[in-house]
């Protein structure tokens, strides 16, 4: 790769433009699918959808593995050798997933409150969980070729698919069951369609794809401590719901979902703010410890200010939108929302943290932070849900990120620089916006 040749920069932003317009298109498109079915199958039945899914996402971090970024390193790294990479990885994901459908039966099965739709929307998920190793596997390799707007064409027309099926369902006056199966065909049109385009990219054939316990051993002993990582970072999101479910029932989980959806539809912006500045902030830690201090800092400005940016207008357009979209049977999601949104700041600016943790090889600090983080939203959970329902779930959501993004890093000294730069950006957000000023002018010129 001959980094400063003008043809790969445009490559490379070509590619980050795709990833984010499909985040932008999905979370818009999405927003309307689920004003539409909640809605129409009212909290109630809602409640027990969104239970589901967010069980159903706890299940599946199992399929992670920790390997998507090793992946990819990998492919780059060793082209002669995709085919063994490729069919180890997916022997590695595809044991993990099928775990995670046996649990996701057993579980449905097993827990007595359950009601008969809910344990039907568990089943019908269970096909789409098959599917999503290969999907997991195929992206992977767009993405080690820098190509990924096949995948996100592939997922585009998930989430279309998924999207009509769901509105024409509830339209036509279908229950929630139908909206479960809704989310499975999305599923199977993107593995679908991603195999069709890995075929037609000339990726290497299935026939030779091969598993090698080596290999395997390798990756996953690399990547076990990421792993543990995702699985708390995935408890930390979903758990509230669950929790609601099981303490107060479905009609709460619908409200505060319909809550933490807006305020959650922010979340790929820290991400893609990061991605477009990691690789520079890998250079100049190699050779320049002091830059790559400075251009930390930087990141973290930008994430700060626009944490701070999008917690004041979700603030003010978050109430309003959801009346206007979800109607009055959703009216307590909004002051839940007003909650939530006080958790930005600290999402961004993680962002920045998580970067650290990469570029300075500080995975142990990424697993513990984020168990830390899960821990005080299960026991914060606790203790409000019963007295305060979605409300209390909300306030422990923003205890525990405020803890595990930002507080806990006062607990080591390696983690101390990083805790002073995430607090001088968010006590100065101005600095973000002298950043972004600064970049439109040299845009213009």
């Amino acid at each position: 790769m001959h980094g400063n040749h003008p043809q790969d920069v445009t490559h490379y932003v070509s590619n980050a433009a795709w990833l984010i317009g499909d985040s932008v298109f999905g979370k818009a498109f999405g927003l309307i699918v689920v004003a539409v079915v909640a809605r129409l199958l009212g909290p109630q039945d809602y409640g027990m959808y969104a239970y589901v899914m967010s069980m159903i996402a706890l299940f599946t971090v199992i399929g992670h593995m920790g390997l998507d970024g090793l992946v990819v390193r990998e492919l780059v790294s060793k082209p002669d050798e995709q085919p063994q990479i490729i069919g180890t990885v997916l022997g590695l994901k595809g044991a993990g997933y099928v775990v995670g459908a046996i649990l996701v039966l057993a579980y449905s099965l097993l827990m007595p409150n359950h009601q008969s739709q809910e344990r039907w929307l568990f089943l019908v998920a269970v096909p789409g969980m098959l599917c999503m190793p290969l999907i997991s596997v195929l992206k992977n390799w767009f993405n080690a070729r820098v190509e990924a707007r096949y995948g996100v064409i592939a997922n585009l027309g998930a989430t279309l698919s998924s999207g009509v099926f769901k509105i024409l369902m509830v339209l036509g006056g279908a229950g929630v069951v139908a909206v479960g199966v809704g989310t499975t065909l999305g599923t199977v049109t993107g593995a679908l369609l991603i195999v069709v385009l890995y075929w037609r990219r000339g990726g290497p054939r299935p026939a030779s794809w091969q598993f090698s316990a080596t290999r395997a051993r390798g990756l996953f002993n690399e990547g076990w401590m990421i792993f543990a990582g995702v699985i708390c970072a995935n408890v930390f999101l979903k758990i509230d719901l669950v929790m609601l479910r099981m303490m107060q029932g479905p009609q709460e989980v619908a409200t505060y979902a319909v809550a933490s959806l807006i305020s959650e539809a922010t979340y790929f912006i820290p991400a893609a703010l990061g991605a477009t500045v990691f690789p520079r902030l890998v250079q100049s830690s190699a050779i320049a410890p002091k830059a790559f201090l400075a251009g930390l800092q930087k990141l973290f400005d930008l994430l700060a200010f626009a944490g701070i940016g999008l917690f004041v207008t979700l603030m003010i357009i978050g109430p309003p939108l959801i009346h206007l979209a979800f109607g009055a049977s959703y009216a307590p999601s909004a002051t839940i929302l007003m909650i939530h949104l006080f958790s930005l700041p600290f999402i961004f600016v993680r962002q920045g943290f998580n970067h650290w943790v990469l570029v300075a090889n500080k995975a142990r600090f990424f697993l513990s932070s984020q168990a830390l983080g899960a821990m005080i939203n299960v026991l914060l959970n606790l203790v409000l849900i019963p007295g305060y329902g979605g409300h209390g779930a909300a306030v422990a959501t923003v205890i525990s990120y405020a803890a595990s993004s930002l507080f806990v890093l006062l607990a080591f000294s390696d983690t101390r620089a990083i805790f002073r730069l995430s607090i001088r950006s968010l006590g100065q957000p101005w600095r973000g916006w002298s950043l972004v000023k600064q970049t439109m002018r040299q845009l213009v010129r």
